[in-house]
């Protein structure tokens, strides 16, 4: 078993033991014994035994008063009360010196331990009796054997416990252990027990009184020995003082025969650079390694001066500390600075100089201790151009960007004709490259990325790559602010040619945002968000160019934030509404159907349009809860809009679904579950769809409306020509109508021109077998072109304009004698996101 396993094991034990010990001291403890007397006793024991002790003359031991009142409780009243006595002094003395609190319950046990040790040895040699333990009868021999007993085993257990633990984690051997530190305290028992003795015969013939009446004698006896043991100690230390002086004094004449030998020796060849140099710079006297650290011989040193050695830029400061120096203001001065080698190396030292005692000299010498640092300096720089460039590319990082940005920034305040302006650029579409090719193809890109910006820079410009894919400029100075855009034109141009990348050719384009620093820019914070602002608009304007930012931005960006807020507790209190507006069929003139748009009427925007808050839905992920609230709102109120329409006529619902709901798997059950709580029936529902669908979902998409048609739910295109076209998709999906988008349908005019895409649209419809219905119409002119041109419907304020719930009941109401229904028998083009009408 190894020591420290030992010493582990063998303090519980020793705490068991201990515990047990106590334990059976308490169990058997006479309490019918217990009185006034002990009480004292124990106050004294624990109040004051323990803060009295008197060193032994010559010895490392000291004899504490409490050895002596635990001995005395043993004589008078047992081993029960010396047992409990000594362990709960021994915890309250632990407690005031020592932190760790196992050692004060270790302690404790110890003491508890050998004193059970000592009254088991009394009564197996036959002197626990009170006759023998008190010396009654006048049997002095045997009380003195008894106290010889207590101090003789007290002093083998107590020490043999703490030996053990001592060696166990010294590792030191046992007896050594004990020798070294415990040997010498058997004095202190001694006298512990020769003066418990002392007390107890004093308390036997002349009484208790007498005993607690020595105590105040013990404590001036105690004091009295203290300040004489101090005048000795005093004295002593006078003497070793005055012997260790003397034998200085020796060994200073000794060494005075063999000091210049030694410090020229140690002058020569120390391992730092020494110097001595006059005030006025001259090298007067120089060591072999200052002449290794600077090339220069002994002889060619003292030709010299430092100043001249001295980095230039390093002069001034280091003069002002030597005049300091020189002056008396500072006892010694320390820098670091760049020397100059023989050979035009700059060397890194670290110097400290101080004066040289000389007495006749007015101006003193100095004394120069050099050390080269040239390594650490050099890995300084290191570490600090790794926490200031990005690691792929070398460029400077945002760390760095923002501290020059900072400092461009205060410029501005100084000098009204300095300008800043930064360029924050984000790469398009960069991510497709990373998942289609790998991480190290796209950092390949950036590195080639990096390069060409640099390219596009004047030579004071600064390029900083934040982190991913994006990427800063800094330019201050005095200069065009066009330049600055001509920067960024440059940057587009560089990026239309291709990147060569491990022999495959890959384009990329960037979208950036460009501010000229104003007084509204009073941080380097501010002008990121807002050039991040700019490059942002720059995206949402179509990528691959830049844009610069102006007071509309931000305005905008802080609305959008706004109606971001606005538009979620919106959603969450369902507070939107679904206006109708008619579409008619154009071959008769009737009433077909309506289209449903949602309206939000903001509490301090007014009425907001779809077109503003759709794409805000689907940018912040609201667009699959904010589409099935509309979409349960129509088939809710399409029970009451078909209640008001003559018996026996069919209605139909249409519901325009956002691409980005193609995304949720659960749209189709959630369309069902929409059906199934409202009681719709699935064959007044139409869905209509835009063209994008199919670009961004395709095949997902596809088997989503194939499984919707299987339901009985109709399948429109909305918008049709405005966006992704693919015939392929339009011939595979059971599409039964065309909505041709109001963009098409305004150009025509009064003669009927600029109908040529409509035509081509209506055209194709025909091939495909679909319908047609026009949005926006406004005008007969644009009236009578779609009807020449044989499209089956069309909707628009030249019919009439968007109305809620309630005007559409009265509306049908107004209609219902006269109503005449379409020979389709049905209603169609209810859109739940449509363009603003």
């Amino acid at each position: 078993m190894s020591k420290a396993l030992q010493n582990k094991s063998y303090m519980p034990a020793i705490l068991a033991a201990g515990f047990v010990c106590l334990l059976g001291a308490i169990v058997n403890f006479p309490t019918e014994r217990l009185d006034f007397k002990f009480l004292i006793l124990f106050c004294f024991t624990l109040g004051l035994g323990s803060r009295i002790t008197l060193q032994i003359p010559r010895f490392k031991s000291h004899i504490a008063v409490s050895d002596t009142f635990i001995f005395l409780a043993l004589l008078m009243y047992g081993g029960e009360f010396a047992i409990v006595l000594s362990a709960v002094e021994a915890f309250f003395s632990s407690w005031r010196f020592c932190n760790k609190k196992i050692t004060v319950f270790f302690n404790s046990a110890v003491m508890a331990l050998s004193t059970t040790v000592v009254v088991l040895t009394l009564k197996l040699f036959g002197f626990y009796g009170e006759s023998r333990l008190r010396g009654h009868d006048g049997d002095f021999g045997n009380f003195v054997i008894v106290l010889s007993i207590m101090a003789l085993t007290q002093f083998a257990a107590n020490t043999t416990f703490c030996s053990i633990y001592a060696a166990l984690k010294s590792e030191k051997p046992f007896w050594e252990t004990w020798k070294s530190q415990y040997v010498w305290t058997y004095i202190t028992y001694i006298v512990g027990a020769g003066s418990a003795g002392f007390l107890l015969q004093l308390n036997e013939r002349l009484g208790f009184g007498v005993v607690l009446a020595s105590f105040p004698i013990i404590y001036f006896v105690y004091l009295t020995y203290r300040m004489y043991m101090k005048n000795v100690e005093i004295s002593l230390a006078q003497v070793e003082q005055a012997q260790s002086h003397a034998l200085v004094l020796e060994e200073q004449s000794r060494a005075l025969a063999e000091s210049e030998e030694r410090f020229r020796s140690a002058f020569n060849y120390a391992p730092i650079g020494i110097a001595l140099v006059s005030p006025d710079g001259d090298w007067l006297k120089t060591n072999n390694a200052l002449s290794e650290m600077f090339e220069y011989s002994a002889d060619e040193f003292l030709a010299r001066d430092f100043q001249s050695m001295l980095y230039e830029e390093d002069l001034g400061p280091a003069l002002i500390k030597l005049h300091e120096l020189l002056s008396g203001k500072v006892p010694a001065c320390q820098a670091e600075q760049r020397y100059l080698s023989k050979s035009g190396k700059i060397v890194w030292v670290s110097w400290s100089v101080s004066t040289a005692a000389d007495t006749e000299r007015e101006r003193p010498n100095l004394i120069f201790q050099i050390q080269n640092i040239t390594h650490k300096k050099l890995a300084e720089e290191q570490l600090e151009y790794k926490a200031s460039h990005d690691a792929l590319t070398g460029l400077p990082n945002r760390a760095l960007f923002m501290t020059r940005l900072e400092r461009a920034l205060s410029k501005t305040k100084d000098d009204s004709n300095y300008k800043v302006s930064v360029l924050f650029i984000d790469l398009d579409r960069f991510k497709i490259v990373n998942d289609s090719l790998g991480h190290h193809t796209g950092d390949e890109l950036l590195i080639g990325i990096a390069g060409r910006l640099h390219d596009c820079l004047r030579p004071t410009d600064l390029v900083a790559r934040l982190g991913g894919d994006e990427f800063t400029i800094l330019v201050e100075g005095i200069y065009d602010t066009n330049e600055v855009v001509r920067i960024a034109e440059r940057i587009n141009e560089k990026f239309a040619v291709p990147f060569n990348l491990c022999g495959q050719e890959i384009f990329s384009s960037a979208s950036i945002g460009i501010l000229h620093a104003s007084e509204n820019h009073a941080t380097p914070a501010e002008m990121m968000r807002d050039a991040d602002t700019a490059m942002y608009q720059a995206k949402r304007a179509g990528k691959a160019r830049h844009e610069v930012f102006d007071r509309r931005m931000y305005v905008a960006v802080k609305e959008t934030l706004r109606l971001e807020t606005d538009l979620r507790h919106a959603v969450e209190n369902q507070a939107f509404t679904v206006f109708y507006q008619p579409i008619y069929t154009l071959s008769d003139g009737k009433l077909e159907g309506f289209e449903a748009l949602a309206r939000w009427e903001h509490e301090t925007l007014g009425i907001v349009p779809p077109a503003k808050f759709i794409p805000l839905a689907e940018e912040i992920g609201l667009i699959d809860q904010l589409g099935e609230q509309i979409l349960r709102r129509a088939c809710e109120q399409g029970h009451l809009l078909r209640a008001n329409l003559p018996a026996g006529a069919p209605f139909s619902v249409s519901a325009n679904i956002s691409a980005r709901q193609f995304a949720n798997a659960s749209l189709v059950k959630n369309i069902k579950k929409i059906l199934g709580e409202t009681s719709f029936d699935p064959r007044y529902l139409k869905l209509e769809i835009t063209e994008t669908v199919f670009l961004e979902h395709r095949e997902k998409a596809v088997e989503m409306l194939l499984e919707l048609h299987a339901l009985g739910v109709e399948i429109n295109i909305d918008d049709f020509g405005t966006g992704y076209s693919n015939l392929n998709y339009l011939s595979r999906l059971p599409i039964s109508t065309l909505k041709i988008d109001r963009s098409f349908v305004s150009p025509i005019g009064a003669n009927g021109e600029n109908a040529e895409i409509v035509q081509t649209i209506v055209m194709l419809a025909r091939n495909l077998k679909m319908r047609v219905i026009a949005e926006g119409v406004e005008t007969e002119a644009q009236l009578q072109m779609l009807k020449k041109l044989s499209c089956e419907a069309a909707q628009g304020y030249y019919f009439a304009r968007p109305m809620n719930f309630h005007e559409v009941l009265s509306f049908l109401e107004s209609k219902s004698g006269s109503l005449k229904l379409a020979d389709s028998g049905s209603f169609s083009g209810v859109s739940l996101f449509p363009t603003v009408q």
